[in-house]
């Protein structure tokens, strides 16, 4: 090898490790991209001090509601990666609640079924972060997406348990474009059309008389600045669903699931590209926890359009 080709050679390494090092650097430690995922098929696959601890605070478990996260151990590397616990997320009978590893028994963090707010689920490529949302606190379970299948079927059930009775609604489509003019629903790009038509994602049950939000949808993976996205105003929920705000080139591959029963939607603004939903507690109590993501506006103003005085806007 000659001195010009092994300077190359360095230069070549060099440049990888930059270009490595500057994605390491972009996502927190929080964030790091977690072993696979699996649903345990049998009791031992359980840790078990994580089956007894969650079953005296969520109920009775079954397997099928279950997600098992491998920890993972430090990584050797110039970047020093930090370890991750095991973990164990439930869905029990009477609450949801997570499993962390630790020098003991582990330690339990969970809420109670009848104290969920509402669900925020952001899925970044390979990156999920599950955030259900208590009266007095909340539950953060980072995920690999390779299990979000699984982990999707046991979101749909918490969401049926937590729907509270049903609103009036009447059916109704706006969609503000680029230019701030309306568009049919048939120029949707297909990644929107299809979670629209055919996702259960955006509702629970079937309804003719959602009213649906569209605010500058693009084609996935070219646009660029606040996200946008759509929202469904259904019988039992306020669903929206917009693309990933930036975060490296890649941030358009995924959705920003955000679900508030309308037993517990108090009112909605927005202010400096985030979109701000307020909770409610009860009639006696309206006020309540408030749940902010970043939001194009067009999408806030075909909401307001599209849901009128059918919810509250501040």
């Amino acid at each position: 090898m000659t001195a010009g080709n092994a300077g190359a050679g360095a230069g070549s390494r060099q440049a990888v490790e930059w270009f490595v090092s500057r994605i390491v650097s972009l996502l927190p430690e929080s964030e790091e991209l977690t072993p696979l995922p699996t649903r345990p098929a049998e009791l031992d696959d359980v840790p078990s001090a994580a089956w007894s601890q969650l079953e005296k605070c969520c109920g009775d478990l079954t397997l099928e509601r279950m997600l098992v996260i491998p920890g993972t151990r430090k990584r050797p590397s110039r970047w020093y990666r930090p370890a991750l616990r095991t973990r164990v997320v439930a869905f029990g009978s009477r609450a949801v609640g997570q499993w962390t590893e630790d020098d003991g028994d582990g330690a339990v963090e969970f809420i109670p079924l009848d104290d969920v707010r509402a669900i925020d689920d952001r899925l970044i490529l390979l990156h999920g972060r599950l955030s259900v949302i208590g009266q007095h606190g909340r539950i953060v379970v980072q995920y690999n997406a390779v299990a979000r299948r699984q982990l999707r079927e046991s979101i749909l059930r918490l969401r049926c348990k937590v729907a509270g009775p049903a609103f009036a609604t009447r059916p109704n489509f706006v969609w503000i474009g680029d230019k701030g003019d309306e568009r049919p629903k048939r120029e949707l790009p297909h990644k929107w059309a299809y979670m629209l038509d055919y996702r259960d994602d955006l509702r629970i049950d079937p309804s003719s008389n959602e009213m649906v939000a569209v605010g500058d949808v693009t084609e996935i993976g070219r646009s660029r600045g606040p996200a946008t996205g759509i929202a469904v105003l259904g019988p039992h929920e306020l669903v929206v669903a917009a693309e990933p705000p930036d975060c490296l080139y890649a941030s358009r591959y995924g959705v920003d699931l955000t679900v508030v029963p309308r037993s517990f939607l108090g009112d909605i603004t927005w202010s400096r590209g985030d979109l701000h939903i307020r909770l409610r507690e009860s009639d006696d109590a309206p006020a309540g926890a408030s749940i902010s993501r970043p939001l194009d506006e067009r999408l806030y103003q075909a909401m307001r359009r599209s849901f009128g005085d059918a919810v509250t806007w501040a």
